[in-house]
């Protein structure tokens, strides 16, 4: 199976906490406040899903699911 990459902008975030707050298991907030993704390549369909859903609500747009034929 082909990953999926997750990605943060840590350049945009401002610390809401709301995805490591929804998905606890994909993200983390570090001691600046600033996201970053627990794991760089998703495969499991259970993390996948999670993951387009706070990438869709991020106020910032900080996130990105970038599937595999992305280039």
């Amino acid at each position: 199976m082909t990953a999926w990459r997750l990605e943060v902008d840590r350049t945009l975030c401002f610390g809401t906490g709301f995805c490591s707050a929804t998905a606890p298991g994909l993200f983390t907030l570090g001691p600046d406040r600033v996201a970053a993704a627990r794991e760089g390549e998703l495969t499991d369909p259970d993390d996948i899903s999670p993951a387009q859903e706070v990438a869709e609500c991020c106020p910032r747009e900080a996130i990105a699911l970038r599937s595999p034929d992305f280039d």
